[in-house]
């Protein structure tokens, strides 16, 4: 059984010592003997005098001669116990021998096993005996073959007999009292309740949470060493057990204004690392790293676990009610708050890093059981992708202390990869064939599982027959990380981005002083404590740069994926997607520039259609470059947040050759693909996307203008279909947001009109946030609209959008400054709601990139219903002020003259209109068509330009609904002949009428 008793055998050597001491009395020997006994009863009384009675001791240790003598004095003082007298601590014994010399030997055949069977002491007492030898035993050093205890000497080998000796019978008294025929507990350490084994209690308080940490430490070092060598396995691992549940048992609440038991948990869990066979049993099932076979769930692990106490030290908000008192109502020390508890957190979670550091470097069967052990966490918290399902999500441990796991688990993994020449070892010998073990293996499976949707069409997959994987322990750390990340990016933007960030970015300016307001940014500080501490954001975005680095290496200069290329999971652009949106506004980001590029490389590059096939996926790359869009809320200022975007390091990323070649094209394919992948319910989550995407599009051809405007000239140059739908569903947006924020802006002055108390009524606050939100968007798609027709206008004058573009400009300007600009009464809308100088002057600069489009001109005249002359001069007279460029006013004045002239023209065709052949007429538009063609089902003849607008929408013919396409139709050449002569001819008509009422005046 392991157990610590003292045999047969040493009891008859006890009783041979005692008759051999007594038969020598008399003779010569015994002189000596005596004159010992002297010497030593002398030092005896020493040891409660002064210093003078010191320096007296010392003396006579240089007349001892006799190691016999040495051993008496010394271990004599050590343990309290003294023949002479027959005492141990004072108390009179009848199992020591009269003026007995006390030798290991003698101590170890004897003393303690009669000690331990004495009906004179209690069991309190004798345990505390066995602890206060093994205390003092512990204060020691080690010199040569000697050992320096307290003021003296003992032999090595006699002092570790001693110590051995002494500790197997402390075993001995915990798991085994009956040897000593002690009333016997029996203790089930399996069983977090039962803790009936007082004296397993008395042994831990006094050596395991004494309040002299040195000695105790090298106590418990000295019993460690035992339990490993010595004791059984069985033994140890049940001792062990005993004393990890009791440790476990002091965590009652989670503090942070103290972490000194975590410390005192971290040191004990320290000193155990050094023991292969303890730490193998602790890592495989205890108290101390998890009893898996009775945790089925996280939330068991974080309550039963001494790992999982210590992981939960998080100020997330999920995880308890105490994040509401870290932070005062004071914003100036919100910082220096949130600075002090993150020190004290992550004080304790490095710790954890480096424990599982020292296990992970030790030998290969602990780095086994570790991996193991982090699997079996991974399994228990699987519940918290599952968004919907809340009493699942439950069952989990706090998305705190997932956090955290997920922290240590980049600390680790960023070992193996912590500079570029060994990343670069690393992909060069990458096992290809992993995606077969992820897509059958049960932990990685969901990840892998739609692995084939990622470049099927240019890359099959195929089965391997023998599969021969070898998972090295850099592969192992990198796929069971990106496996948290997945779990973490999940409970992040659930309960991070979709509670604080959008509740601060929905309210409106004049509630930053509320109170809502500073709740909510507690809230949001409680996680940025942990989630944008430097320590954090360095450890997770190198290991995504490292993930984009394997993701790149897997595709040729051609963008062709090389097999398997699935090794990236298709939830991986997610992860990704989601920490960067949180770090987007983290000034610590520009400290990690190179590992940013490498991210947005691989964004850019994801948003190709060739590659990945899903367009969910490719637009989720679009919040990559969240990091330019100034108007995302942050606990940063604007001004800090300016200064950022105009950062050099901002700037270098952008210069990246991968963003050059590929991100144009990507972010206007992404643009194309919201529109198949929004509902009719989610036409604000389209806009939403379309939004970040508008703000890259000016980014890129403002700020790096010469290094993308090529970009966007080649882009549209090389693929005319993307072309047409990027123009035709930008106007769609552009027509749809103008026209909610003139609703808006309607409802608000009916409002206004109907509450003088506007400004009280929540009705009046709904109202005009939902105006902010849509100017916000219709805003930023009037300057991309600016922006791109200054470099490349052709974009927008392709035959199917010229009209629409046209009329739709002259609306928005006929509406915030023309008659009927009166019914929204602008004037009474704050204009950082809703700014109509600045609309007009963005409209002002559209309407000149264009003008040297003539067709452009004439479809802006033909508007009947918003187009005047007159509207334009009168804008020239209001906006003199801000147009001060002299060479910008000739420009207007020449769009002016232009517009006038051909106006004229226009109204001859329009004076003539009733004279106009039935046949000339498009039966859809009733206008006059310029290039007739006829529909091959319906023998309907339309003008083109008509029916390419309808096809923008929908394939069909309009007047059979039958299936139809541009290449169907057929030219009418003879017919086009016919209206451009009947043009001809009545603009001559009209110029001759024209010229003979000039010469009859």
């Amino acid at each position: 059984m392991g157990q610590a008793q003292v045999s047969q055998q040493e009891q008859s050597s006890n009783k041979k010592l005692t008759q051999s001491a007594q038969g020598n009395q008399n003779s010569p020997e015994s002189q000596d003997f005596n004159s010992n006994q002297l010497n030593q009863e002398q030092m005896i009384q020493n040891l409660n005098s002064d210093q003078n009675e010191k320096r007296e001791l010392e003396n006579t240790d240089e007349e001892i001669q006799s190691a016999e003598d040495i051993e008496n004095i010394w271990l004599s003082r050590t343990f309290g116990i003294f023949a002479n007298t027959q005492q141990i601590y004072g108390k009179q014994v009848d199992f020591i021998p009269k003026d007995q010399i006390l030798t290991v030997d003698f101590l170890i055949e004897q003393v303690y096993y009669q000690f331990l069977t004495s009906s004179q002491f209690t069991e309190q007492e004798k345990l505390q005996f066995l602890i206060k030898s093994l205390s003092s035993l512990s204060d020691y050093k080690i010199q040569n073959e000697t050992v320096l205890l307290a003021e003296g000497k003992i032999k090595k080998d006699k002092y570790f007999d001693l110590l051995n000796h002494i500790q197997g019978q402390l075993l001995t008294c915990t798991l085994y009292p009956d040897a000593f025929d002690w009333q016997n507990i029996d203790e089930d350490p399996n069983i977090f309740d039962d803790d009936k084994n007082y004296r397993a209690n008395i042994i831990f308080y006094e050596l395991f949470c004494s309040n002299n940490f040195v000695i105790a430490s090298n106590t418990l070092k000295n019993l460690f060493d035992y339990l490993e060598t010595q004791a059984s396995e069985d033994d140890s691992f049940k001792f062990l057990e005993l004393m990890m549940k009791r440790e476990l048992k002091l965590y009652k609440r989670i503090s942070f204004d103290d972490t000194l038991l975590q410390q005192h948990s971290l040191a004990l869990l320290h000193n155990l690392i050094n023991y292969q066979k303890l730490m193998e049993k602790l890592l495989s099932n205890s108290w101390a790293f998890g009893k898996f076979d009775q945790i089925k769930t996280g939330f068991q692990f974080q309550l039963y676990s001494i790992i999982g106490k210590l992981l939960t030290l998080s100020s997330f908000p999920t995880d308890g009610q105490q994040w509401n008192s870290f932070f005062s109502d004071d914003r100036k020390q919100m910082l220096d708050q949130m600075s002090c508890l993150r020190t004290k957190i992550f004080l304790i979670i490095d710790d954890i890093c480096i424990l599982f550091q020292k296990i992970l470097n030790s030998n290969e069967i602990l780095r086994s059981k570790l991996f193991e052990f982090i699997s079996n966490i991974i399994k228990l918290n699987l519940n918290l992708e599952k968004q919907l399902n809340i009493q699942l999500q439950k069952l989990s441990s706090s998305p705190g202390l997932v956090y955290n796991f997920f922290y240590i688990l980049t600390y680790l993994f960023n070992q193996f990869a912590d500079s570029q020449n060994k990343i670069n070892q690393y992909i060069k010998k990458v096992d290809l064939n992993l995606l077969i073990y992820c897509k059958k293996h049960p932990l990685f499976s969901s990840l892998y599982q739609n692995v084939d949707l990622l470049a099927s069409e240019l890359t099959q997959f195929v089965e391997a027959e023998n599969l021969e994987t070898i998972i090295d322990p850099m592969t192992a750390l990198y796929l069971f990380t990106q496996r948290m990340s997945h779990i973490v990016a999940n409970s992040l933007e659930q309960f991070y981005i979709s509670i604080p960030i959008r509740e601060i970015k929905e309210l409106l300016p004049e509630a930053y002083q509320s109170y809502r307001y500073n709740k909510i940014l507690k809230q949001k500080i409680s996680f940025d404590l942990q989630i944008l501490h430097p320590k954090s954001i360095k450890q997770i975005m190198q290991f995504l740069c490292f993930a984009n680095q394997l993701a790149l290496s897997l595709i040729d200069s051609d963008l062709k994926p090389i097999y398997p290329y699935g090794l990236l999971s298709s939830t991986f652009l997610i992860d990704t997607q989601i920490f960067s949106s949180i770090y987007s506004f983290n000034e610590e980001i520009l400290n990690h520039v190179v590992e940013l590029q490498t991210l947005c490389e691989f964004a850019a590059i994801s948003m190709h259609k060739k590659l990945i096939t899903n367009p969910h996926l490719r637009i989720k790359s679009i919040n990559i470059f969240q990091i330019i869009d100034d108007k995302k809320g942050s606990f940063f200022s604007r001004d800090s947040r300016q200064v950022w975007k105009q950062s050099q390091q901002l700037t270098r990323l952008f210069n990246s050759k991968y963003l050059r070649t590929y991100l144009f094209d990507g972010i206007i394919q992404c643009f194309i693909d919201t529109e198949k992948v929004a509902e009719e319910n989610q036409f604000l989550q389209k806009l939403n996307i379309r939004f970040k995407i508008c703000l890259i599009i000016r980014y890129l051809l403002q700020v790096h203008r010469d290094s993308y405007q090529e970009c966007l000239l080649n882009g549209f140059k090389n693929d005319k279909e993307q072309q047409l739908h990027f123009s035709n569903y930008f106007l769609n947006d552009f027509i749809y947001l103008i026209e909610e924020c003139l609703q808006c802006l309607k409802n608000i002055n009916q409002f206004f009109n109907e509450q003088p108390a506007y400004f009280q009524n929540y009705n009046f606050q709904k109202l005009q946030k939902e105006l902010i939100v849509k100017s916000q968007y219709f805003y930023e798609y009037l300057r991309t609209l600016e922006v791109i027709t200054s470099i490349q206008p052709e974009i927008f004058l392709i035959d199917e959008i010229r009209e629409k573009l046209a009329i739709h400009l002259n609306y928005i300007l006929e509406q915030i400054n023309g008659k009927q600009s009166e019914d929204y009464n602008i004037q009474n809308i704050n204009a950082k709601i809703f700014d109509k100088i600045f609309i007009m002057e963005i409209l002002i600069n559209i309407y000149m990139n264009l003008s040297k489009n003539q067709q452009f001109l004439f479809e802006v005249i033909k508007d009947e219903r918003s187009f005047s002359v007159e509207l334009f001069k009168q804008i020239q007279i209001q906006t003199q002020q801000f147009i001060n460029c002299e060479k910008r006013s000739e420009l207007l004045q020449e769009f002016i003259n232009q517009i006038e002239e051909l106006n004229q023209k226009q109204k001859v065709l329009v004076q003539n209109s009733e004279d106009i052949p039935e046949e000339f007429l498009d039966p859809l538009c009733f206008s006059l068509m310029t290039d007739p063609v006829k529909l091959p089902h319906s023998n309907v003849i339309v003008d083109r330009l008509t029916i390419k607008k309808h096809l923008l929408n929908n394939q069909i013919d309009p007047f059979d609904r039958s299936p139809l396409t541009l290449d169907m139709v057929i030219d009418q050449i003879e017919l086009k002949q016919k209206i451009e002569n009947y043009i001809t001819i009545n603009l001559e008509k009209q110029k001759n009428k024209q010229t003979l009422n000039q010469e009859q005046q």
